[in-house]
């Protein structure tokens, strides 16, 4: 391989069989639910990366149900939960916990912006013959299977001014170890993402957004995958819409190589 190819690559493997290519990612229809909570405030400290923290008192959860019909990565199911939080002033939806059910977006995800995703198998069900409770968007989300990680559903009544909704950046840690014992890592540093969703229209002109009565558990007690840290103690909202997004390359906000902390 000549140093003009090595230098174009962008992803592992090297050569023609890398796993993705470069931004822009196209998203287009994804399904989102997505449920608002009040969580522990020791358990979202313990997650929290060295200079962020909480934006409210009572910490502020976000827990996210995905169906991704079309992608650039292909369609998959995706589930994560965000933290209200803040860094040097400016306030973000941290993100501590993800999983998703295809490879290449696991991949992209965790290499460029630090995402924490992890395999696990993932369900959506809303109104199927055998199942006749219809009115309920149902989702679920098992690692290993049959160990239910979170369940949420919810039951969209009313339309939800997309106005009235925060877009906030994403922030994420991207850490990667260092090959060599007694180093330190590689790369630790926090990883800020923008994202302009577009919300679907129905032909009346109205926002494909709806809002309603939702339940949300994370009761399962899991050394490997500790949703249940940040478990809902009240929920206060829940939302169903339908978007369009592409995603970028992330922004640096800062690398914790440059502080004191690894001697």
């Amino acid at each position: 391989m000549d140093h003009s190819t090595f230098r174009s690559t962008f992803s592992m493997p090297i050569g023609g069989g890398y796993a993705y290519p470069p931004p822009p990612y196209l998203y287009r229809g994804v399904e989102d639910m997505f449920i608002s909570y009040e969580a522990s405030a020791d358990a979202v400290e313990q997650l929290l990366p060295p200079g962020v923290t909480a934006s409210d008192e009572v910490p502020t959860c976000i827990a996210w149900a995905r169906w991704v019909p079309f992608s650039t990565f292909g369609p998959y199911h995706e589930a994560y939960v965000m933290i209200r939080a803040d860094f040097e002033g400016q306030t973000y939806l941290y993100q501590p916990f993800i999983f998703c059910d295809n490879e290449i977006p696991l991949e992209a995800g965790r290499e460029l912006w630090g995402y924490a995703k992890k395999l696990a198998r993932m369900e959506h069900s809303w109104g199927e013959p055998a199942k006749p409770y219809g009115e309920q968007l149902h989702f679920t989300v098992e690692r290993p299977e049959t160990r239910r990680i979170m369940t949420a559903s919810l039951h969209p009544e009313r339309l939800s001014d997309p106005a009235d909704h925060e877009n906030l950046p994403v922030l994420s840690t991207r850490f990667i170890p260092h090959t060599e014992a007694g180093h330190p890592p590689s790369v630790a540093e926090l990883v800020r993402l923008d994202v302009d969703a577009t919300v679907h229209t129905s032909a009346d002109g109205t926002a494909q957004l709806w809002e309603g009565r939702a339940s949300l558990t994370m009761d399962s007690v899991s050394a490997v995958d500790p949703w249940h840290l940040l478990a809902p103690q009240r929920v206060t909202g829940g939302w169903f819409g339908r978007y369009d997004f592409d995603l970028q390359h992330g922004v640096v906000v800062h690398d914790y190589l440059d502080d004191d902390i690894w001697s």
